[in-house]
């Protein structure tokens, strides 16, 4: 979906998106409907898209592998402007960044695409470690057995460890 600038009236646009076609299907596995609420007014020179993001994902967990069920919020807002004449033409300019300077998205052309904005937010969204759960066991390095099911028959630290020469000492 891409709204114009102009499109935008002087009191903002406020919307809801229904459908999941913003949804990035090939990396994401979705447990249910999306929901989405956004606005976008103007700033000046700028435009403000702020938005509440609610998406119910599967994911694979990092310790056993095993599906569950992750329920994606994330509160965004996102700040676009317009790069310069200047800027469009690839001639650089020194200038000093502030660190709201960072949280601003410059674009070519006065067009705000909010579905990448959104797709964008479900990548930034997802936890970097996946746990179903924090007592998750994981896999047995030996057989492969999800120890948070059921205990296996492997000896843990039967092998030979350098450190065996160590236990032996210490007994002395």
């Amino acid at each position: 979906m891409r709204i114009r600038w102009d499109e935008i009236p002087a009191g903002g646009l406020f919307f809801s998106v229904d459908d999941d076609s913003w949804v990035p299907g090939n990396e994401v596995v979705c447990q249910g409907p999306g929901v989405c609420a956004v606005s976008l007014r103007k700033e000046g020179g700028r435009v403000l898209l702020a938005g509440t993001l609610r998406l119910p994902v599967v994911l694979a967990c990092d310790r056993c592998l095993d599906s569950f069920a992750y329920t994606l919020a994330e509160e965004f807002e996102v700040v676009f402007e317009l790069l310069a004449k200047e800027e469009e033409a690839g001639v650089a300019s020194e200038c000093f960044c502030k660190n709201s300077d960072l949280d601003v998205v410059y674009l070519a052309e006065p067009v705000v695409d909010v579905f990448s904005v959104l797709a964008q937010q479900v990548y930034l969204g997802l936890p970097e470690k996946r746990l179903c759960s924090d007592q998750c066991l994981g896999l047995c390095p030996e057989c492969g057995a999800n120890l948070s099911r059921c205990p296996c028959d492997c000896a843990r630290g039967a092998g030979a460890s350098p450190f065996n020469v160590l236990a032996k000492l210490k007994a002395q």
